[in-house]
């Protein structure tokens, strides 16, 4: 069985060696990425994340549909925004809007010093370097200086979702001094296919500069999704992240970040709702290189059914950053006797005068609380319903835009059948 699981994975690298692309950052990625092969369950951060699955598809560029037959309005989120749209792995100008102060330039239009800003990685593994690898669609961002602008950038990737399709997007963000941006990326199938989505996205946050990023995936029920997401934050600079991993037959999210200099700020948070076969796993690396630099995790899982959710976090504390104040919660509800989740909250500290604590539960609904509610007249499905809301709740308040916030509660109304 480990000689066929090899060859296996030796079969896969071939088949993805011809989607790869030929510019001097993407051979990089691609040699990184043979160098290290396609990872097993042997390796401890893939324990739990099965890749059969993505191993025994036939991985081919997606079909050529007509995207004028699609009704975007009907399928992306109707709110005001700057759209930015991309279907089956192509960026469409055509659909999407242009943005005051702001360049904006397609992935294979950088120039040297760009190319070299996306080989940059804070915490590389075998799947970023794929992503790197087989992109073939991306933009670069800049949002020049002083620049706060008036409406989110919505970035929408829709998919067909044939089988066995590839796509891969690769995205920077570089937000000048003190600019301002709220980024929302979508990734949505049109149908139900069994096909790879490769995404990453990566942002600068210069010194004085807000950045808020929340990553919304809701693809097709046998869709694979590999997502990265690294965030760098300088002086006095702040940033938000929120995954919500909503739909999918297997979803690894990884959110990196690094605190580089003093008074920077971030947030981090993921909600995962797997149920049936469904594995979703989120992972989280926080690096606070820099002295008096704060950092807030919050990390939910809501499992159904025999879904399996697994989370995976690490503070890393260098020597010398003192006055660190780093804190993650991982707290899990089980809807079903079957459902599973994997936590693992993790904590390197390598400096004095800090403060910093990590904790995880799991659990399902307290029955307390249901009687609680039937006793004041409220039926039991109803209560269980109004506890799993307030347990997302905490996640979802956190999103300030109306309509995005909606669209989430929406969502997860459906996917658990509330």
């Amino acid at each position: 069985m480990v000689g066929l699981s090899e060859k296996s994975r030796d079969v896969a690298l071939t088949r993805l060696r011809s989607l790869a692309g030929h510019s001097s950052w993407q051979e990089n990625s691609w040699q990184s990425l043979a160098l290290w092969g396609i990872p097993t369950a042997k390796h401890e951060d893939w324990k739990y994340t099965p890749l059969d699955g993505f191993l025994s598809l036939d991985y081919r560029e997606p079909r050529k549909n007509n995207i004028d037959s699609i009704s975007f309005e009907s399928i992306c989120m109707s709110f005001d925004c700057y759209r930015l749209v991309f279907f089956d792995g192509k960026f469409n100008p055509e659909l999407s809007d242009d943005i005051p102060n702001t360049t904006v330039t397609e992935l294979n239009a950088l120039d040297d010093v760009q190319q070299q800003q996306l080989a940059h990685t804070i915490s590389q593994e075998a799947f970023s370097a794929l992503t790197d690898a087989t992109a073939t669609a991306g933009l670069y961002i800049h949002i020049a200086n002083n620049t706060q602008l008036d409406k989110p950038i919505y970035l929408f990737h829709l998919n067909s979702g044939g089988d066995g399709e590839l796509v891969s997007y690769r995205h920077h963000v570089e937000l000048s001094r003190l600019a301002e941006c709220h980024i929302y990326e979508h990734h949505v199938s049109l149908n139900q296919g069994g096909g790879v989505t490769c995404a990453r996205l990566t942002a600068n946050v210069s010194d004085g500069a807000s950045f808020e990023h929340i990553k919304l995936i809701e693809e097709g029920s046998l869709q694979h999704h590999f997502g990265h997401n690294d965030i760098t934050l300088y002086r006095d600079s702040r940033a938000t992240s929120h995954t919500f991993l909503l739909e999918g037959k297997l979803i690894r999210h990884n959110t990196s970040s690094v605190l580089k200099a003093e008074g920077g700020e971030i947030e981090m948070n993921s909600l995962n709702l797997p149920k049936q076969d469904q594995v979703f796993d989120t992972r989280t690396f926080l690096r606070h290189k820099s002295a008096h630099c704060n950092s807030h995790q919050t990390h939910k899982v809501i499992g159904k059914d025999n879904g399996v959710g697994v989370f995976n976090g690490m503070i890393y504390v260098d020597k010398g950053a003192i006055k660190t104040d780093g804190q993650m919660d991982n707290h899990n509800l089980l809807l079903s006797e079957k459902a599973q989740v994997n936590s693992k909250p993790q904590l390197e500290i390598y400096a004095d005068d800090v403060k910093c604590s990590h904790g995880a539960t799991t659990g399902q609904i307290d029955q307390n609380q249901v009687f609680y509610l039937q006793a004041r007249g409220i039926p039991k499905a109803k209560a269980e319903k109004m506890i799993t809301f307030a347990f997302a709740g905490e996640l979802t308040d956190a999103i300030e835009h109306e309509e995005v916030r909606k669209h989430i509660i929406r969502r997860i109304e459906q996917k658990l059948d509330l």
